[in-house]
């Protein structure tokens, strides 16, 4: 994350801790294969740390000083400090599962395409890569001054493909366009599903996998 005070962390991640991220640790054993993470971006380490407390092998990347001594001081864990315009320093082929999780909008387009070739060179064949970000219409999202490089879904996917991985799942909550009510989100959730538009989205996350070789 383009990260780099206490009070800018703290800003961002408020009371969190590793709990916060069981929901994205179920998803990579959900929808990918046995086998260790790589976690991009890792901000404070809390999903490091939670995949190590259950027992799965998860090594963070990230660019902060602060944060991965902060991340180290807290858990004995593997996180250490990467540029993410610069190549991962992994082989080929080494992970089963690669979490960007809100940190794509947080670099430049080019650092974002390099940072996508990347988690498609470390990925083994058939394995998982999962985004989530802001979406481009969300216009509270747009507010936040670190977020200098927000896709749409679809823009999002185009970047995907460009990298390598084909196969790309939709993975978005939809914006509250008629209200917060539980008849306002079914008739968005209609309208969403006749007509998928981007304009209709929260967030632009997403799964991608890696063909087999």
């Amino acid at each position: 994350m383009n990260l780099h005070t206490k009070e800018m962390f703290d800003k961002a991640y408020g009371d969190r801790d590793w709990k916060f991220y069981r929901g994205i640790i179920a998803n990579c054993i959900l929808y990918g294969r046995p086998g260790p993470i790589l976690d991009v971006g890792a901000g404070l380490g809390f999903f490091v740390e939670g995949c190590s407390r259950y027992g799965m092998k998860c090594i963070g990347i990230e660019g902060s000083e602060y944060a991965v001594k902060e991340a180290k001081s807290r858990f004995p864990m593997e996180i250490f400090q990467h540029f993410m315009e610069k190549k991962f320093p992994f082989e080929d082929n080494y992970f089963s599962v690669v979490v960007c999780n809100q940190i794509i909008e947080h670099v430049t387009s080019e650092t974002a395409r390099n940072m996508l070739k990347e988690c498609y060179r470390v990925l083994k064949g058939g394995g998982l890569l999962i985004i989530n970000s802001p979406c481009y219409y969300d216009m509270e999202q747009r507010k936040e001054e670190t977020h200098i490089n927000l896709y749409t879904p679809s823009s999002l996917k185009k970047e995907i493909i460009l990298a390598g991985l084909k196969r790309v799942e939709s993975a978005n909550n939809l914006r509250p366009v008629f209200g917060n009510s539980i008849v306002a989100k079914l008739i968005i959730q209609f309208i969403y599903r006749l007509c998928p538009l981007d304009f209709f989205c929260s967030t632009a996350n997403c799964r991608a996998y890696k063909d087999l070789i």
